[in-house]
């Protein structure tokens, strides 16, 4: 059974050429100016050059946090894979005082160290150095005391 579609278009609203309509790429095809990143492993980062500007965030609370994220990439670092992301194409970069989960685009060519995007999906307060320590109850402290 095969379903049929007709396309109508309002007196008053123009028709737009075929050669001015955006390209929809599916998702696992590229362009071929900018890349994806993607990896299961961690990735070790050169120092890139990035723009300000080319920090997307996907919540404007993570604004205040970006020049970290911004010195991190443009000093080298690691981005390793977040794994319950499953998608792998987000990375967790650590900064300073936050880990940022990002997707980054990288020019085509220029070997990791020119990024053309950066997307941030989320900002959190970094725990890495952050030693906790569980004391071990004595078989006297497991009793209640009045």
């Amino acid at each position: 059974m095969s379903a049929r579609f007709r396309f109508t278009a309002r007196a008053d609203t123009p028709i737009r050429p075929y050669q001015n309509m955006p390209v929809v790429k599916k998702r696992n095809q590229q362009t071929e100016t900018r890349l994806l990143l993607e990896s299961g492993d961690p990735v070790e980062l050169p120092p890139a050059e990035i723009d300000d500007s080319a920090v997307l965030v996907q919540f404007d609370q993570f604004k205040p946090y970006v020049s970290e994220l911004l010195e991190a990439l443009r000093a080298g670092t690691v981005a390793e894979p977040v794994p319950v992301m499953l998608d792998g194409s987000t990375f967790a970069i650590h900064g300073a005082t936050r880990t940022f989960w990002v997707k980054l685009w990288h020019t085509n060519g220029s070997d990791l160290t020119k990024i053309e995007r950066a997307q941030v999906i989320s900002c959190l307060p970094s725990t890495r150095g952050v030693q906790v320590i569980v004391e071990r109850l004595d078989d006297d402290d497991s009793e209640v005391r009045p």
